[in-house]
């Protein structure tokens, strides 16, 4: 394989499924807009182009051998995708080329922000991957692939230990992967095993087994990063971002709006062109790919009549998209021929999935206004009176002057208007362009913060 060419970035969405949209609708109504197979992404996943894109176009740079510096920071409001994005990155590192002259595997990690400066965190994140994939490889394996695959979980292990447990490699394994295990010390499940005197020599051996994978940390709500968590080494993600790790070690940050601040507060001072990708919500095209996978997937025939109502009540953003199909599929299976087979749609009443929806809907932004008032019930007025003013400008007002207006119509210092409106960007509720310009992320936040009717195609439902 030539590496200059080693992944098409130049991907489009063409609306086809994919593998993972092969999830059972069981699972899809259970899990509902969470619903995810082991190692595949989330399904109905459409568009994001640019954004894949830039994740293989850091991929190419890493097939040239490059062990880091390869960083995207995604930030967006909550409900917007991203942890679906991270779960479709994941996906594409399942089906890509291994690099370093094919000799490291993809591999990635998950890590939550507020770990992600702790180096102990991180290299128990990065151990247990590992040691999860090495068990899935061998417990998948058979005949000579088998003994290759044993050799290299028993050399990860460590020989002495994996003997001193008095169990084959395979079983310890299949113990990983039934009860859980922390790789440190391979504790499994809630009681030692036996191995905790291997400690030291897995540590030893880190840097070696580390350099055989091509490991991406996925740090989910980065917007927690900091360096003065418990544990936390200042300028540990930017020795990664700057390549300056003897590991192949790369990440991609995702969090809620000032992620990239957050970032720059760590000492990551410089992003890529491209690599900077601030999520909104899906368009028309890939909005509607969303829902023609969804019912192509379940075989809902005759459905463009809710289709049309999907989007439009759902204004397009992935949280409510989730939200309206799931109550979609609950009320076409009522009426479904087979379990998966959703069929007719005429036969189904689309007034009761509208109505499931919206009841959905109006919990989300139940939840996202419990967050917003936790600390001050007072915040729910401070939020109805932005969400008026937004509706009213006939331009975006600048932070300045919402917050000059908070305070002199409630009559509050500017530390407490500048908590508020922290909290407004933490929920969701705002959000502020590069020169200060305020709006509202999300669809029909405001018309559900100032009680319209549920007539209104985007509006909040009466209780």
């Amino acid at each position: 394989m030539n590496h200059l060419e080693a992944v098409d970035a130049d991907y489009i969405d063409d609306g086809a499924l994919r593998e993972q949209d092969g999830v059972p609708l069981p699972v899809f109504l259970a899990d509902k807009d969470r619903a995810q197979l082991t190692g595949r992404g989330q399904p109905f996943f459409s568009g994001r182009e640019r954004e894949i894109n830039a994740f293989r176009s850091i991929a190419n740079a890493l097939f040239l051998g490059r062990p880091g510096n390869a960083t995207l920071a995604v930030e967006g409001p909550p409900g917007v995708g991203k942890s679906a994005l991270m779960a479709q990155f994941q996906e594409e590192m399942r089906t890509l080329s291994p690099t370093g002259s094919g000799e490291r595997r993809w591999l990635p990690v998950l890590l939550n922000g507020a770990r992600a400066e702790c180096p102990q965190a991180i290299a128990q994140a990065v151990d247990e991957a590992i040691a999860k994939r090495l068990a899935q490889d061998l417990m998948s394996a058979t005949g000579a692939d088998s003994t290759d695959r044993e050799e290299r979980f028993r050399a990860f292990l460590g020989e002495g230990g994996a003997k001193r447990a008095k169990q084959g490699v395979r079983t310890i394994a299949e113990s990983m992967l039934q009860r859980g295990f922390s790789v440190m010390g391979f504790q499994l499940g809630a009681a030692p095993s036996g191995l905790l005197e291997d400690i030291e020599a897995v540590s030893a051996r880190r840097s070696h087994h580390w350099n055989e994978w091509q490991i991406i940390l996925l740090i989910d709500e980065a917007q927690g990063i900091s360096g003065q968590v418990p544990g936390a080494v200042p300028g540990t993600l930017s020795s990664i971002h700057q390549g300056m790790v003897s590991a192949p070690l790369s990440f991609c940050a995702f969090g809620l709006p000032g992620t990239w601040d957050a970032l720059g507060d760590v000492g990551i001072s410089r992003a890529s062109v491209g690599h900077d990708l601030p999520l909104a919500g899906l368009d028309d095209r890939a909005a509607g790919m969303a829902v023609e996978r969804c019912f192509a997937r379940f075989g809902v025939t005759h459905g463009g009549a809710w289709q049309a109502t999907i989007l439009e009540r759902s204004g397009h953003w992935p949280q409510h998209l989730a939200t309206y199909l799931h109550a979609a599929l609950t009320v076409l299976k009522s009426n479904a021929p087979s379990a998966e087979v959703m069929g007719d749609a005429r036969r189904s009443p689309l007034t009761e999935a509208i109505a499931l929806g919206d009841a959905g809907r109006k919990a989300y932004y139940g939840r996202r206004l419990q967050s917003l008032t936790r600390d001050n019930p007072l915040f729910r007025d401070y939020a109805t009176d932005l969400a008026e003013k937004l509706q009213r400008t006939d331009r975006p007002p600048l932070e300045s002057e919402i917050t000059r207006n908070i305070m002199e119509r409630h009559g509050i210092s500017v530390e407490s208007a500048a908590g508020f409106l922290r909290r407004a960007k933490h929920s969701g509720l705002l959000e502020t362009d590069d020169e200060g310009r305020c709006s509202m992320p999300i669809p029909s936040f405001a018309k559900h913060l100032l009680g319209e009717a549920a007539g209104s195609p985007n509006g909040p439902e009466t209780a």
